[in-house]
């Protein structure tokens, strides 16, 4: 996999080019402001809320989205997946000229044909690997994200150095892009939400159940899982030294004992739910079609899921245990 950075990408395409940042969410917040600070000009697209009010604190005169996709050359569309098809119709392509460039920061509407943009209109993607509060962070420290980038549609024949200069913009060639599509960003994605951390949630819902049961705190419980912050530095170590490696830092008993028994605790019908999540629900499109049913019936189950997981016991001890830990923590900065 190639990485491309800082010296395969440069500014000059969006030299007196305007873009616009539809949608002032954490991502379109945070690509905001640097490619302000990168010397781009910059307008913001957004409904009338709390996220405007953002804008124009930050010094922007934000507008509707129609009006800001009407004046720009370049399109960074930002809001929310399930919103985009909505407001696509009526707020975006009636402001679309030929020529303009079309970015997205995700690939999920394009990739699955959820939206399909006109001929005369370059289409790429620039999609940070990171939430939008690490993407400024990064930057303001001279510092960058990795990202996947992809070219979906060159009309212009300048795509892909157009598509380079918004990420150089944003900072993410800083921490390298590497060439992708829409449909296997969106697959990723997808696979990360519903086979990786959908296992974990699973997973430490049990392991809760089963400590519980077993005569264990609730509230020991949450603080070995996670709220002590102990797995969150794990993964940290995973990310700077490798997923064993960083298992060197464990004691030997550790070490043993998670080698020893990870081998044995997925059966056959744990494997093939994970292969039919990935297989038939993600890359067959049945997840797709399921999740735009459930938006047009008014996210009922999504909303009877959040509540049941909000109210379940592992939550009630969280509230119980998290503001000790937090407590513990201020008292220890302060020392």
């Amino acid at each position: 996999m190639k990485i491309y950075t800082e010296s395969d990408a440069s500014l000059e395409p969006l030299a007196g080019k305007t873009v616009a940042i539809l949608g002032y969410g954490n991502q379109g917040r945070a690509q905001a402001l640097n490619l302000l600070d990168s010397g781009v000009i910059v307008i913001v697209g957004n409904r009338d809320d709390s996220y405007a009010e953002q804008a124009k604190t930050d010094g922007f005169e934000p507008m509707t989205i129609l009006e800001a996709a009407t004046a720009a050359d370049f399109l960074l569309i930002l809001t929310t997946d399930e919103s985009q098809p909505l407001i696509w119709d009526e707020q975006i392509a009636p402001g679309l000229a030929s020529g303009n460039t079309l970015v997205w920061a995700s690939g999920y509407n394009v990739g699955y044909d959820l939206i399909t943009p006109p001929a005369d209109v370059d289409v790429v993607m620039v999609a940070p690997r990171m939430t939008g509060n690490y993407v400024r962070i990064l930057f303001e420290n001279g510092k960058g994200a990795i990202a996947q980038v992809a070219v979906h549609q060159n009309a212009s024949g300048e795509a892909w150095a157009r598509m380079m200069a918004v990420a150089k913009g944003i900072g993410v060639t800083r921490g390298g892009v590497f060439e992708s599509s829409f449909r296997e960003e969106a697959e990723l994605d997808l696979f990360a939400e519903q086979v990786v951390w959908s296992g974990l949630v699973a997973w430490f819902e049990e392991c809760f159940k089963l400590g519980v049961e077993q005569g264990f705190s609730p509230e020991l419980m949450v603080l070995e899982l996670y709220a002590s912050g102990e797995a969150a530095e794990i993964l940290g170590m995973m990310a700077q030294n490798g997923f064993y490696k960083q298992m060197a830092r464990h004691s030997t008993t550790s070490q043993y004992g998670t080698l020893t028994r990870s081998r044995t605790l997925l059966n056959d019908d744990i494997k093939a739910r994970m292969r039919k999540n990935l297989v038939e629900d993600i890359k067959g499109g049945a997840f797709v079609k399921e999740w735009s049913d459930e938006q047009s019936a008014g996210s009922q189950v999504l909303a009877k899921a959040k509540k049941e997981v909000l109210n379940n016991p592992m939550s009630q001890a969280e509230d119980r245990i998290i503001p000790l830990v937090q407590r513990a923590n201020k008292l220890n900065v302060k020392k």
